[in-house]
């Protein structure tokens, strides 16, 4: 697999500079930057042989983003506006916390599912190291949402762990893990470790002089003993036939993969995100969705896009933080109003409905919940659209 490094960033450091609109004296220097960064991909993958649709998914996402931008219709700001860039705040040893704390968990997994002091005191640890970097980032008179890029990763991956839910979900990953694992010999001077924690890619596999280490996309969180078997089979046994690939990148597709990302992602965004897109904007759309349907009595939540490209999950709401984040692949001229009108709609509902618990499993989408959605004007249109929309996007992954 083809490894662009810097290329997701470029993607984030366009779309913010989309966002705020160009000077005019910058337009130059921002179409030689996306026509280049474009051709330097494109020159790689033919250094490779292989096409860009073989790249990582974030990866792919952010090239074809560049690649359908209208370089001859920017988003111009006035002449006499003038907006202070802000360098992000680097914090030094988060990303190296985050690595080893998903070592941590890998290995005392065993004390810590059967000791509840056990995941208090991590969690206690875990909040100590946020609670420093939320300081930090106070210091500059920022949010962790201005944090550099894989810092802001680990950052988020670290508060995700630190809620004590959210803990033993991941440590019963791991055992689900572990039993795939299990069905794989390797030496016993080099065993196998599973670190599950916030990454770009959805695996990454290598082997060391003493030990086998796969680590594995946060947004595998739910995947059953299966898919987890499938990953290792292509960490472990590349040339084997078979769907392994296949089963695992569905899952990354899949609505509970990307709930997951909308997540951890939601931890540090802006207390007051831009909500003007390139194309939409979602406080319109919010309004235009409250009016014909909440009679203007919804309770305007946090609204704003995410940082990261999607292909099967537009949407999220968080009710810790009260915010709908939409994902920035529907900021786009092909996408009409009324279907990101649907996606904020259905998110709305999530606001209105909450969740339950039944036989154990989180319950979000409830008769209620479903009932209410079909009440969306042409809401099969609109399903179909998103079903659509979907595929395509999954495609181009």
């Amino acid at each position: 697999m083809i490894r662009i490094t810097g290329l997701v960033r470029v993607f984030n450091q366009v779309r913010s500079n989309l966002q705020v609109g160009l000077a005019p004296e910058d337009v130059k220097a921002f179409r030689e930057l996306v026509a280049g960064t474009v051709r330097q991909v494109e020159e790689i993958c033919a250094r490779h042989g292989r096409p860009a649709q073989v790249l990582p998914g974030p990866s792919r996402m952010a090239y074809q983003f560049l690649k359908d931008l209208d370089l001859d219709n920017l988003p111009l700001r006035a002449a006499d506006q003038v907006v202070e860039p802000r360098a992000p705040v680097r914090v030094r040893n988060v990303v190296g916390i985050a690595e080893s704390t998903a070592r941590q968990l890998w290995l005392n997994r065993g004390q810590l599912l059967s000791s509840a002091t056990a995941r208090e005191e991590l969690v206690d640890q875990l909040r100590h190291h946020t609670g420093s970097v939320d300081k930090i980032c106070r210091q500059h008179g920022q949010t962790p949402s201005a944090l550099e890029v894989r810092t802001r990763g680990a950052y988020t991956y670290l508060s995700f762990v630190s809620n004590i839910d959210n803990l033993q979900n991941i440590l019963a990953a791991l055992v689900r893990a572990e039993e795939a694992g299990r069905d794989f010999t390797l030496p016993p001077s080099i065993p196998l470790e599973i670190h599950l924690l916030g990454m770009n890619s959805l695996w990454r596999f290598r082997r060391y002089a003493n030990a086998t280490i796969l680590k594995a996309n946060l947004g595998f969180l739910q995947a059953e003993t299966s898919v987890w078997r499938a990953m290792l089979s292509s960490a472990l046994i590349p040339n084997e036939p078979g769907r392994g690939r296949q089963m695992v990148t569905e899952f990354a597709l899949s609505e509970e993969f990307n709930d997951i990302l909308f997540e951890v992602e939601s931890l540090a965004a802006p207390p007051a995100p831009i909500t003007r897109g390139r194309i939409h904007d979602l406080q319109e759309s919010f309004e235009r969705v409250n009016r014909a349907y909440f009679n203007g009595h919804m309770e305007r939540p946090i609204l704003g896009w995410n940082q990261t490209l999607t292909s099967s999950k537009f949407g999220h709401y968080q009710p810790s933080r009260d915010s709908v984040m939409i994902s920035v692949s529907l900021d786009s001229p092909e996408v009409p109003a009324a279907l990101l009108d649907f996606v904020m709609y259905h998110e709305l509902l999530h606001k209105k409905h909450g969740s339950t618990t039944l036989n154990g499993r989180r319950v979000v989408h409830s008769p209620a919940f479903r009932a209410d959605e079909r009440l969306f004007q042409d809401w099969e249109k609109a399903e179909a659209w998103l079903n659509q929309l979907a595929r395509q996007q999954a495609a181009r992954r």
